[in-house]
């Protein structure tokens, strides 16, 4: 009695092909499949070229709708797929591998550990090889070509004894991205994979049974975009190879000829197999019949070559000779005479190169009424199932990342960063970024506070410490805490004021703290205002210059245009608010004359803070023989002279003799009491006035 399907008992395989993607689901029984159910679906726009998924979303709609339909048809979900990629950019490499045994009777595990270690041997070597065959590689299938036992051949290990076991092996890999693709769509979808093969192999797993292979043969899975290959010879597989042109060459063939779109062209060629006139629609709205020998005709070039290049794959993966016989699946190869041309070709009998359906398939799938999918194009899912029950729990490894077990396929020796790849952990995460800087202008000139730096990722195998290149096996566990962002650079107007919220100027040489406050962009700003990035921050004097001299002098307006203020030794406006560190120089001038020398008239420049009458002093100078007092400042430079002396500086014209106590002089010569200068001008009229 044929066993009900259930979640437990089942496996579901895809074929996900350039045209189409088929979904097979079918319950092991005596070693052969019971099929259960299986849909067909076509990509609604051409999502995958040559084999190669270039869409992942556009793919993974025509899966999920596969998906659907069967969990429909079931009853119950599916959660494992066991998958198979095509020959696209297919490197082979062969491998043997000799290991000692335990002394007991040889089981499965041991045999399967050793066909695994030929696997990882075959991708160490093909990553040692100088670019461009030195990438990342992923292994999707292998076949034995022998075993042996101390020594000798033997077509099985299991149940024997012996000393040494050895293996030679065909491991064939594909560029990790053809892989992942696959993975990407999986996921999308929310599969996992059970198995993961190659097309060859699963097709010549279904149409060419093990009993046959003792023979030299080909399979050749001609689908739309590839033509996979597989030779077999002495009872095993021999070669894999591919040939990069299919179904759709023919289809594209006819979209020339016809002047119609790629789907009419499409169904132009499937019609192709019942003989009968075949109407459709140009580009142009035209209405046309054509019959299949005119099309067939029209097509024969590219039929041709087709045939031309899958018969030269063939004769280079068979030492150059031709096989005994070639098999074909795949719905690529339907098409009227390819096969005939093919056996041209390769010099062969016409009934020596044949397509094989669904119902050569007896030994492997059984089928109960009507078979929905029975040509050649069905036959590669079955072999994608076949592969999946007789390696099943073998070939995958479990591991589980962040709590979620995921399983990949163990052909490789695995790192804690091959593992993230595989399952799609986001790389962004392990890589922190650092705050964002913070830039602004203090007082004119560039401030830069810098954000704070990220924590880098922290990755655990089995609660260990460990980094990306950490070898990983089954059952291990991997914990990442991603990478933490640094904080973005971040100030308020509090950060910035100088407590307790002063500036120091130096009159007159002298430090002197003044109130404080922060403009930003122009406003006043409360000390919680935050820095905004560009901004300009200006720190100053509470009160404009006019306001503060008046404040400190206790004088009125009035009596403020007896001074003149210098601050870093210009003069400044009276709206000018003063900035820490600003040196500030101040004196009385002429009533009369109101002007400074070097100070244009009516500028203020900032006084000194708690300036008082204590701080001034007078002193008594000799001018060409004359005694003139200085009054009113604290301190005093030659050129002061001129205020209480009938001469204009700016009236001498050189040469000009100065001296100080007998020595050469000039204008910012400091004066002490007692000084003797002379000025080399004979109209001079010294003067006693003072402030």
């Amino acid at each position: 009695m044929a066993l009900k399907a259930s979640p437990e008992n089942t496996i579901f395989a895809l074929d996900i092909g350039t045209r189409t993607v088929i979904g097979l689901v079918a319950v092991p029984e005596d070693g052969r499949l019971r099929l259960a159910a299986q849909r067909l679906v076509e990509h609604r726009r051409r999502t995958m070229l040559d084999g190669q998924i270039h869409d992942i979303p556009g793919v993974a709609e025509a899966v999920r709708a596969v998906k659907k339909e069967l969990e429909r048809e079931l009853g119950f979900p599916l959660r494992h797929v066991a998958i198979a990629a095509a020959g696209r950019s297919l490197i082979t490499r062969s491998c043997h591998i000799e290991q000692e045994t335990s002394g007991r009777e040889i089981d499965w595990p041991e045999v399967n550990a050793l066909e695994l270690a030929a696997i990882q041997q075959a991708h160490r070597e093909l990553a040692a090889e100088p670019p461009p065959n030195a990438k990342d590689f992923t292994c999707v299938g292998y076949s034995i070509v022998s075993y042996y036992l101390d020594g000798y051949p033997i077509s099985s290990l299991v149940g024997h004894r012996g000393k040494t076991i050895g293996a030679d092996v065909l491991a064939t890999f594909l560029p990790g991205s053809v892989v992942n693709s696959l993975y990407a769509v999986l996921q999308r979808v929310e599969l996992e994979p059970l198995s993961i093969t190659l097309e060859p192999i699963a097709a010549i797993e279904a149409a060419i049974p093990e009993n046959y292979r003792l023979l030299n043969l080909a399979l050749v899975d001609i689908g739309a975009g590839t033509s996979d290959i597989a030779i077999t010879r002495d009872g095993a597989i021999t070669a894999y190879g591919m040939a990069p042109v299919a179904g759709d060459e023919i289809t594209e063939e006819i979209v020339q000829t016809c002047l119609v779109d790629f789907d009419t062209a499409e169904r132009m060629k499937r019609e192709l197999v019942r003989g009968e006139d075949i109407r459709y629609t140009d580009i142009v709205g035209m209405e046309n019949t054509i019959s299949c020998q005119d099309l067939l005709a029209r097509i024969d070039p590219a039929l041709e070559r087709l045939a031309r290049e899958i018969s030269t794959q063939i004769l280079a993966q068979n030492g150059g000779r031709p096989p005994r016989s070639v098999f074909c699946v795949g719905g690529g190869g339907q098409v009227p005479g390819l096969t005939e041309k093919i056996a041209r070709h390769l010099e062969l009998d016409k009934n020596r190169v044949v397509l094989r359906d669904r119902r050569s398939l007896g030994q492997v799938l059984i089928v109960e009424g009507d078979d929905e999918i029975p040509g050649p194009e069905g036959v590669t899912v079955a072999g994608i199932a076949l592969v999946a029950l007789r390696k099943l729990g073998h070939d995958f490894i479990h591991i589980m990342v962040n709590g979620v077990e995921h399983r990949l396929f163990n052909a490789r020796e695995f790192t804690v960063g091959n593992v993230l790849a595989l399952t799609g952990f986001n790389p962004r995460l392990l890589i922190g970024q650092n705050g964002k800087n913070l830039t602004f202008t203090l007082n004119g000139k560039r401030q830069v506070i810098y954000g704070g730096l990220s924590q880098p990722a922290r990755i655990l195998v089995n609660d260990r410490e460990a980094n990306m290149q950490t070898r990983v096996a089954h059952g291990d566990r991997i914990v990442v805490h991603p990478a933490v962002n640094g904080a973005d650079a971040r100030a308020t107007v509090a950060d910035l004021l100088p407590p307790p919220g002063t500036i120091t100027v130096y009159a007159n040489r002298r430090p002197v703290e003044t109130a404080a406050r922060c403009y930003v962009n122009g406003q006043a700003a409360e000390p919680s205002w935050e820095i905004p990035p560009d901004g300009e921050v200006e720190i100053c004097a509470v009160k404009p210059i006019f306001e503060w001299l008046a404040e400190h002098l206790a004088a009125s307006p009035v009596e403020l245009d007896a001074w003149k203020v210098l601050v870093n030794g210009q003069a400044v406006p009276p709206t000018y608010r003063l900035h820490d560190g600003d040196r500030v120089d101040y004196r009385p001038v002429d009533r009369e004359n109101r002007d400074f020398q070097g100070t244009p008239a009516g500028c203020l420049a900032t006084p000194e803070v708690g300036f008082s009458s204590e701080l001034t002093q007078s002193i008594t100078v000799t001018v060409n023989g004359s005694t003139v007092n200085l009054t009113g400042r604290s301190s005093y430079i030659f050129i002061d002279v001129f205020n209480y002396i009938d001469l204009d500086p700016s009236g001498l014209k050189p040469p000009i003799r100065l001296t100080l106590n007998g020595k050469e002089a000039s204008f910012t010569d400091e004066l002490h009491n007692g000084d003797i200068i002379e000025i080399g001008v004979s109209n001079l009229k010294p003067g006693s006035h003072s402030l």
